[in-house]
């Protein structure tokens, strides 16, 4: 039987999270600011990398996975785009499924420093990583 590590298992929950969620009306949605950012690594942009967002007060996590050139745009739910206002832990993986093999320091993953203040309105979040 094959084992996942954390990474992987993390990936797969949020994936699964927003392909089987159901109802989220606009009266039960908190307050979301939108999030846009880059993601680097040693200066050189960083794509298909997942980035979340989970509120550190409690909530529903937010996500996005970047392009070719690391920008990404935080998804709330389905089409929703944003993150609940307030202060975030984020994660940020290149392990997926097909890939397990993670690419970056765990700091910034399963053992995650990373943190993030949503505003509302409009927030450009850019994190700029080292492998060291």
């Amino acid at each position: 039987m094959r084992t996942l590590n954390k990474p992987t298992t993390l990936l797969a929950a949020v994936l699964a999270l927003l392909i089987g969620l159901f109802g989220c009306s606009r009266s039960d949605r908190p307050e979301l600011g939108e999030v846009t950012g880059k993601v680097t690594l040693d200066g050189q942009s960083l794509s298909a990398a997942t980035v979340v967002f989970s509120p550190t007060e409690g909530g529903r996590q937010s996500m996005a996975v970047t392009d070719a050139e690391g920008n990404f745009e935080i998804i709330y739910i389905r089409d929703i785009k944003g993150a609940k206002i307030g202060p975030h832990k984020v994660r940020i993986t290149t392990a997926t499924e097909e890939k397990p093999e993670e690419r970056l320091p765990a700091r910034y993953n399963a053992q995650t420093e990373l943190t993030a203040q949503v505003q509302p309105g409009s927030n450009e979040i850019p994190f700029g990583l080292t492998s060291e």
